[in-house]
């Protein structure tokens, strides 16, 4: 069925929700619902929902496997022990959560969008906004929001002389 160390992923209304497969039918993830790192049947993580293999993958899955249990019990956090942080983590990866960073990025640029006086300044915002929301699924905003906000205040700044 999945294969050790495997990271999977289930789809939520407006976010994903990961955990590794450990064998045996189980899946480690850190749930918001327990608020902590914990060990659960495939049925249960599944949530009525259809389990999907996610792009997050760990170079050797027999370490993320061991990585994930030693995380058994660590409280969940959203913005530093979420779902995602934690299985970026166990596959020795980057621990972050592209999730996070999009809707905040968004939710920023949108702001600075509504409220700035300076075209260059809301140019900026806008496309911050746009490209956090292009970015792929499960990679990082960061770099392309920071390309596309410089490329756009430079053109509002050209325009508006």
């Amino acid at each position: 069925m999945y294969e050790l160390g495997q990271v999977l992923k289930i789809q939520y209304r407006g976010f994903k929700h990961y955990g590794i497969y450990v064998g045996n039918n189980t899946v480690i993830h850190n749930s918001k619902k327990y608020q902590r790192v914990e060990e659960i049947d495939l049925t249960s993580f599944a949530d009525n929902k259809n389990i999907e293999v996610s792009s997050i993958k760990a170079e050797n899955p027999t370490l993320a496997v061991q990585t994930a249990r030693k995380y058994l019990g660590v409280p969940y956090s959203l913005f530093s022990e979420n779902c995602e942080h934690f299985v970026r983590a166990a596959c020795g990866l980057v621990k972050e959560s592209t999730q996070v960073q999009k809707y905040l990025i968004s939710a920023i640029g949108i702001g600075v969008l509504l409220k700035s006086d300076n075209t260059v300044v809301k140019a900026a915002g806008g496309v911050a906004a746009l490209a956090s929301m292009l970015t792929p699924t499960e990679k990082s905003p960061v770099k392309n929001v920071a390309v596309a906000a410089c490329l756009a205040a430079g053109i509002a700044f050209l325009a508006a002389k």
